[in-house]
């Protein structure tokens, strides 16, 4: 008992997998620490990204699952709404709905993974259909470590519905709870201001290709950069709040303009999450996110997003 008190991932490990049967699954590169643990398994409602972790001899854990305030805060999770179906929140409402996995694989280095899932409406019936897949990698020695996660997801209408109607809260879309020690002294970093509105209290929405949050933990400085894609079917207004706990989105701005998914059209987002253990500017982290950017070239078949900034 003594050991896992004193093993942080052990630690970590164990909490997860109180709030679901199913273990998460460490995600690492070959011979390398663990970057990020998977929840495979829907907890209650959806599976996600239980816990990164930021580099260094001993690793920093960064994200916050079910806290008491906000249950449904879930790590790094994906969810919006589909028709009257709300897939981000998950009890004391009527209409929640749950991913269900219909496939699951891990790659054979363990660093990352394929998920098919299915969206379901409270009543069972199947609106959405997403691939989702996410990897894991790390660069960098020393102050220039990096540990990074790519996230995909593919979305459909399920199959034998015409149309689905994606809609949302101004913070739907990929986002992240960080844990307690972040709350009302993180400070967070744009790629530009412009178009950046307040929507209550300490909320924001800022356009722009990345967003990052950064905050000294335990006396080391810690800096999450998210990137956008740029050929994202929507481009990301960026959520963020510091107070009263941090969170920060790629939310995808389904509050004020909802889309219609017709059948045979899909939607596709990628994001690139970078943790950093040290002093992160608005240069590092431009220039992180164009390494990023040029090495996930937009596909043949796909343009950029106009709506980019």
């Amino acid at each position: 008992m003594k050991l896992l008190i004193c093993c942080p991932l052990a630690v970590a490990l164990l909490a997860v997998a109180s709030a679901d049967d199913a273990p998460p699954v460490a995600l690492r590169t070959a011979d390398g620490p663990i970057i990020a643990l998977w929840q495979k398994a829907a907890s209650p409602n959806k599976p996600y990204i239980s816990q990164l972790y930021a580099p260094g001899d001993k690793p920093i854990p960064l994200l916050e699952d079910s806290p008491p305030d906000h249950f449904h805060h879930h790590g790094l999770m994906f969810a919006i709404g589909v028709d009257d179906t709300d897939f981000w929140a998950e009890k004391d409402i009527k209409n929640a709905g749950r991913q269900e996995v219909a496939e699951a694989a891990a790659t054979p280095a363990g660093d990352g993974f394929t998920q098919t899932l299915r969206w379901l409406a409270t009543d069972g019936m199947r609106l959405l259909d997403e691939t989702r897949r996410v990897s894991v990698r790390a660069t960098g020695k020393g102050a220039e470590a990096v540990n990074w996660l790519d996230w995909e997801s593919i979305i459909t209408p399920a199959a034998g519905r015409d149309a689905v109607r994606l809609f949302g809260s101004h913070y739907f879309g990929l986002g992240m709870r960080l844990l307690p020690a972040w709350a009302n002294k993180a400070e967070f970093l744009f790629s530009n201001t412009t178009g950046q509105t307040m929507v209550r209290g300490d909320e924001k929405l800022t356009p722009g290709a990345w967003a990052a949050v950064r905050c000294e933990i335990d006396g080391h400085p810690v800096t999450v950069l998210m990137i956008d894609h740029p050929a994202n079917s929507r481009a990301v207004k960026w959520f963020t709040m510091g107070k009263p706990f941090c969170y920060l989105s790629a939310a995808l701005g389904l509050d004020s303009t909802p889309a219609q998914l017709k059948a045979g059209e899909r939607w596709t987002l990628r994001y690139g999450l970078a943790i950093i253990s040290g002093p992160a500017d608005t240069a590092r982290l431009n220039k992180l996110a164009g390494e990023w950017t040029n090495s996930n070239p937009i596909p043949p078949n796909e343009k950029p997003n106009p709506a980019k900034s």
